[in-house]
């Protein structure tokens, strides 16, 4: 019996992870926090059929949004001609240390979501809800010729046992293209998650992104950007918050390609208890990329118990002209100012939300207004209530 293109894909990828292997543990992205085996990722026969006719994103556009400045396809990635369309442009990049999570991610995809921004202005939102046990959405996001577009990006989990989620997002900004990009993502104690983020900017383009990752046994924040066009620019803020036994690592990986281009990387990471946190940012500025500009700062805080803490800035620079700089620092909560809180009337954990949530603001809010935003588009809430959580469970494991 014949294949389908479909399927023949499918299988094409489980046997390239057969023969080239998972992820090796002396990989230089993941040896600090290596990712569990291929078999967690690709998960057994009873969920590859689950839900395939659903994507679980929910959409909704902001007042103000015309009507036809969002174009929406969610299409089936079990048929052929559906699947070529939602994964056209979504390549394996050569030698990409994190390749074996996009063959994971093929040999299971089901659904996929398409979005095109139109021209103009828009305020959108996506809602995600995890369908199955072990699932691989797609998101895949096209911004037009000078478009200006907010998005806030929320995930939530559909019911309390352990999610596998391999996650692969794909943006691409035209000329001109503006995208300030707001994502919570909350994990389960037991949720083992991957987020591939990957970005890639023409002239004048500008993307902005401020994420919220908390929790998880294993969860993995990976953005991949490239500036292929003069004068283009990225900057990727994220606040990590890890407490009890949980995993956490961001990677910001920036290909600079052209002339003028600027990236900058921020990271702070909020660590309780006995978790593990990873900050890893590597920029790459290629030659003739006159004047181009690249900045990242990692900074960690131990908020209570022993929690580790890993810090990683990396510049590659092959250009003479170009302005770079990049830091690292493991710190405490600021004394003095949880002191102040306290003779303000607030009671000790009370003042550590209050020091750890304006933080946590400030950081986020270098890349991307969150004040100006229209209320369903911004993080404060999820930002304060994740705090709270994120002290409830630190306190909790101390008596």
């Amino acid at each position: 019996m014949a294949v389908d293109t479909a399927t023949g894909d499918a299988l094409a990828a489980r046997h390239t992870l057969a023969t080239g292997g998972w992820i090796a543990r002396k990989s230089e992205s993941f040896r600090h926090l290596p990712p569990p085996a291929v078999d967690v990722w690709l998960g057994g026969e009873s969920e590859h059929a689950t839900l395939a006719h659903e994507d679980g994103w929910q959409l909704a556009t902001v007042s103000g949004t015309p009507p036809d400045a969002v174009i929406a396809q969610r299409l089936d990635a079990t048929d052929p001609a559906e699947r070529a369309t939602l994964l056209a442009g979504c390549d394996v990049v050569e030698g990409d240390e994190a390749a074996a999570f996009v063959w994971a991610h093929r040999a299971l995809l089901r659904r996929g979501l398409r979005l095109a921004i139109g021209a103009g202005e828009s305020f959108v939102r996506l809602d995600r809800v995890a369908l199955c046990r072990v699932e691989a959405p797609l998101l895949v996001l096209d911004v037009a010729e000078g478009a200006h577009c907010v998005l806030h990006e929320a995930h939530a989990l559909a019911h309390a046992a352990a999610t596998v989620q391999n996650l692969h997002v794909h943006i691409r900004l035209a000329r001109g293209a503006r995208l300030q990009h707001l994502r919570h993502v909350p994990a389960a104690a037991d949720g083992q998650i991957a987020h591939h983020v990957h970005v890639t900017l023409a002239e004048d383009a500008h993307y902005a992104q401020a994420l919220l990752a908390v929790g998880g046994r294993y969860h993995l924040q990976r953005h991949v950007v490239r500036l292929e066009g003069a004068r283009a620019a990225a900057r990727i803020d994220g606040v990590l918050l890890a407490s009890g036994q949980d995993a956490i690592e961001q990677q910001v990986l920036s290909h600079h390609r052209a002339a003028h281009t600027r990236s900058g990387a921020e990271v702070l990471a909020l660590a309780a208890d006995a978790s593990r946190v990873v900050g890893n940012a590597w920029t790459q500025i290629a030659e003739r990329c006159d004047e181009a500009d690249a900045r990242q700062k990692l900074v960690g805080i131990p908020v209570s118990g022993h929690p580790r803490l890993v810090l990683r800035p990396h510049l590659e620079i092959h250009h003479d002209q170009v302005q770079a700089a990049h830091g690292a620092t493991v710190g405490s909560l600021p004394e003095e100012a949880i002191f102040f809180a306290r003779q303000r009337g607030l009671d000790a954990s009370a003042a550590k939300a209050l020091i750890l949530t304006g933080m946590a603001r400030a950081a986020l809010s270098r890349g991307v207004d969150d004040e100006a935003l229209p209320d369903m588009l911004r993080l404060d809430a999820a930002l304060a209530d994740a705090v709270g959580s994120h002290l409830a469970i630190g306190e909790d494991a101390h008596g």
